[in-house]
């Protein structure tokens, strides 16, 4: 347990008032006071509830848990200390963060006004017990028996009453003595399971289906008998004894996430349970008996230790990969990260990120760009994922860091944004690494361009001779020599024209020409050239296309050659083209292939970036082909996509302006 060290013997909150309050909440519990709702105590449950350190003690409430901004909690609280009017409320709903995740639950929660002697309220006794999960239950139970909701809301109302107060849980068992048929019926069809022990032997006389499904036994089994004689498996467990102590004493004893080994089949199970056993008072005020009240959690609990464990391992994986994390909501405009990605934007571990401070730690030149990244995120029509690359530079230790950024935007059941969650990855490094390579292979290509078209010369005199001889092995192995030379010259050219991109040096010359013929000298060379595979051209006629024809072939033959290298041999690649509404022509090429991953399908047109695919490892290639279409398609102010067929295999696509149109980008039926 915390408390502030404000507390002191000359305060209101000396030591003996402060014992005074503890004892009146079992469950997670606060002390707050004045206007500003000071968090004065808080004990451990009540710090787990909120998701936060014992840090917050000492702070207003609203500045401790921000994220209770919009909520009831700070009006209610302040008209308790001013009117010094308990406050209490069932199934109410909170908003908290917790481990930078925002939940909400609900909650039984009374806000009650402790007063000095001169009636005037020295603080305010916050006491809480979460019941989301009871709460979720109740609700199926009501949709599958509605014919019997009122036996259930009362029988809740009754549950409730008997885990709050001495009092109340008198005053329900009073009433059930009166009744007894129809609180049987009540406890027959009460979602918990509930079991009345009489007398000093604990006799059991009532026991519901329910609590003796948890205690694998029959009704004919247990009621009418002594309850630790027919359930003989909690021998050596502590449950006979508490009920020994609350018979004999008239206390309850509450457990939380008890682990107990129940009959089960003849033999024994471990199980995680709830439990309550609660003294039961005759009118005299004397001890009858106990009552036991049962739920088990096994599968929620081991579901959250399995949730935990895979937070743990994801934890150790961000740590490893030295991944910061980030999250943002829109609603609060707040933005918060793991430690490392507060080491980047400069700032102290404890210290609250709104999203403006985070834009400010970018450069200049890139603030409005990841700016309206984040905000086509968040739109209606995007489809919730966020890739970006940025600089940014701290005041800490002004170093320049250049960060990816992927995240995925999570939506309300109304298709809201309610977050941006993701990743950042420091790719300085990564970046240089690739300049120097792009370095490497532009100087490499250069220096063996010239030796290649020499090699090529050769060959060919050399193929036009062994023609002249009719020698046929020699001219078949000059021609797959030549085929070679071929295959490597257009690498070098794909290394050359990605150092032309890096350096602004490639140009788009634009003519307008007919990209129907284009289209039929392609379907020629592909159908004389490839025989692996099953063909299907569908052309639409002639179409004037104001482009660089050169490379849009280039790009053809690359989306083409890739369907053919990704698709087992013997299948279908269909090659088309027509024009959409919007003014633009779009070319499409789709295979039978296995298809692209979702994860790849957002970086597989980046520089070197390969699928990461067992099948495909022994298919040569650097990862530069589709970076290079994306790149010559985006030169022509227009768009170039992928997706997965439904029927299997991928489909990639690109759209160009048409005459007139040409300042139009969006892809229309593709």
């Amino acid at each position: 347990m915390m408390i502030s060290e404000e507390s002191s013997s000359g305060s209101p909150f000396g030591t003996g008032l402060i014992l005074q309050a503890l004892a009146c909440s079992p469950a997670p519990t606060a002390l707050y006071s004045g206007e500003d709702i000071i968090i004065r105590f808080a004990n451990a449950g009540m710090l787990e509830l909120w998701g936060k350190e014992a840090s917050v003690i000492g702070k207003p409430l609203m500045e401790a848990i921000p994220e209770l901004e919009g909520q009831p909690f700070l009006e209610l609280l302040q008209n308790v200390w001013r009117t010094g009017k308990t406050y209490s409320v069932s199934d109410a709903p909170a908003k908290l963060v917790k481990n930078g995740v925002e939940t909400l639950d609900y909650f039984d929660y009374e806000y009650r006004a402790l007063l000095d002697e001169t009636g005037k309220t020295w603080c305010i006794l916050n006491t809480a017990l979460e019941v989301t999960s009871r709460r979720e239950f109740l609700e199926q139970i009501r949709q599958k028996e509605e014919r019997e909701q009122a036996l259930n809301e009362e029988m809740a109302a009754t549950l409730e009453e008997l885990t709050s107060t001495n009092e109340e849980l008198n005053d329900s068992v009073r009433l059930l003595a009166q009744s007894r048929e129809h609180v049987r019926a009540i406890i027959e069809q009460a979602p918990v399971g509930i079991a009345m022990l009489t007398g000093p032997e604990h006799i059991i006389e009532i026991a519901n289906p329910a609590i003796l499904r948890i205690w694998g036994r029959t009704e004919a089994e247990v009621v009418g008998n002594v309850h630790e004689t027919v359930r003989p498996e909690l021998r050596g467990q502590p449950v006979n004894q508490w009920l020994r102590e609350v018979y004999e004493t008239g206390i309850p004893k509450i457990n939380t996430e008890f682990v107990v080994n129940l009959h089960h089949n003849g033999g024994l199970r471990e199980a995680i349970v709830n439990s309550i056993y609660q003294p039961i008072f005759s009118d005299q005020k004397e001890i009858t008996g106990v009552l036991i009240i049962l739920e088990e959690i096994t599968q929620q609990v081991l579901e959250r230790r399995k949730n935990e464990n895979d937070q743990q391992m994801l934890a150790l994986a961000i740590d490893a990969g030295e991944l910061a994390t980030f999250y943002y909501q829109p609603e609060t405009n707040l933005f918060s990260g793991n430690p490392l990605l507060k080491t980047w934007f400069g700032l102290s571990s404890h210290e609250n990120l709104d999203l403006s401070i985070a834009i400010n730690v970018i450069v200049p030149e890139d603030r409005d760009r990841v700016t309206a990244a984040i905000t086509h995120a968040l739109s209606k029509d995007s489809d919730g994922h966020y890739f970006i690359e940025y600089k940014i530079c701290n005041t800490t230790d002004q170093k320049v860091r250049l960060l990816q950024a992927n995240g995925r935007v999570f939506y309300d059941t109304a298709g809201n944004p309610l977050s941006l969650n993701g990743t950042l990855r420091d790719i300085t490094v990564q970046k240089k690494e690739e300049e120097r390579k792009d370095d490497f292979m532009g100087m490499v290509s250069h220096e063996l361009k010239t030796p290649l078209t020499s090699l090529k010369a050769y060959l060919q005199v050399m193929q036009r001779m062994a023609a002249k001889s009719e020698n046929l092995t020699v001219l078949n192995t000059l021609e797959k020599s030549l085929k070679q030379v071929d295959n490597m010259t257009g690498m070098i050219h794909g290394f050359l024209n990605v150092s032309r991109l890096d350096s602004g040096q490639m140009h788009i010359e634009k003519t307008v020409f007919d990209f129907g013929k284009l289209f039929l000298e392609i379907e020629d060379e592909v159908l004389s050239v490839i025989h692996t595979h099953s063909f299907v051209f569908r052309a639409s006629g002639p179409l004037s296309v104001p482009a660089d024809r050169e490379k849009i072939s280039q790009v053809i033959h690359n989306l083409i050659g890739n369907a053919v290298k990704y698709s087992p041999i013997g299948s279908k690649v269909t090659v088309e083209y027509g024009t959409a509404g919007d003014g633009q022509m779009v070319f499409t090429v789709s295979d039978q292939g296995k298809g692209i991953p979702e994860e790849d399908r957002h970086r597989i047109f980046e520089r070197y970036y390969r699928v990461k695919d067992t099948h495909s490892t022994s298919i040569s290639g650097f990862g530069i082909g589709l970076y290079l279409c994306r790149e010559i398609i985006e030169l022509h102010s227009g768009k170039i996509k992928v997706r997965n067929a439904p029927d299997g295999g991928s489909v990639f696509s690109f759209a160009l302006p048409l005459q007139g149109h040409e300042s139009t980008t969006e892809i229309g039926s593709m």
